[in-house]
């Protein structure tokens, strides 16, 4: 799905808007923009604080399962099946980026059987992704494409540049989106 309301609200106006939320809550729904969504009994909750140079966030985040059936208002990426755990995802692609960046750097270039599980699995990172990772996702995406390249065209220091973009792109997203 993936919209976002933004409000600017005073202290109070913040706390009657919870308030409100929260009634809807416990009837079993909430309120976004002009729907109503139903909401399950059972719900995974993240609370997070940001103390940054100029602002802090405090950010509530829950989530729950979809319905099954539900009729989507945006078409999903395509990308094979869901994995079976997004955190196993991303270790086996911290695995994979390990290896090539490990082969570059010793002076090969990875083999194909390599390049190719790399690929898919950065492809199904981007597609499982939260939405508003989107642009940073195309962005990885795009230094992925450049260092295949580099390395189909045997240009090591083009390949070691990228793995460089590679690695600065996914501390910039753990750093922004964590």
């Amino acid at each position: 799905m993936g919209k976002k309301i933004m409000m600017a609200y005073g202290r109070d106006g913040l706390a009657d808007y919870l308030e409100n939320l929260a009634s809807h809550l416990r009837k079993g729904n909430i309120p976004f923009g002009s729907e109503l969504l139903e909401v399950p009994e059972s719900l995974e909750v993240k609370l997070s604080l940001k103390d940054k140079k100029h602002s802090v966030a405090y950010r509530l985040e829950w989530r729950w399962a979809a319905p099954e059936g539900r009729e989507w208002t945006e078409s999903p990426r395509e990308a094979g099946p869901l994995p079976s755990s997004f955190k196993q995802l991303k270790k086996d692609l911290a695995r994979a980026f390990r290896a090539v960046k490990l082969a570059v750097h010793q002076g090969d270039l990875p083999n194909e059987r390599l390049l190719a599980e790399f690929d898919r699995l950065s492809r199904a990172f981007a597609a499982h992704a939260e939405p508003e990772w989107d642009r940073a996702a195309r962005e990885y995406l795009g230094h992925m494409e450049n260092l295949f390249r580099s390395i189909r065209d045997g240009r090591k220091e083009a390949a070691i540049h990228e793995i460089r973009d590679l690695q600065t792109r996914m501390v910039a997203c753990h750093r922004d989106y964590k």
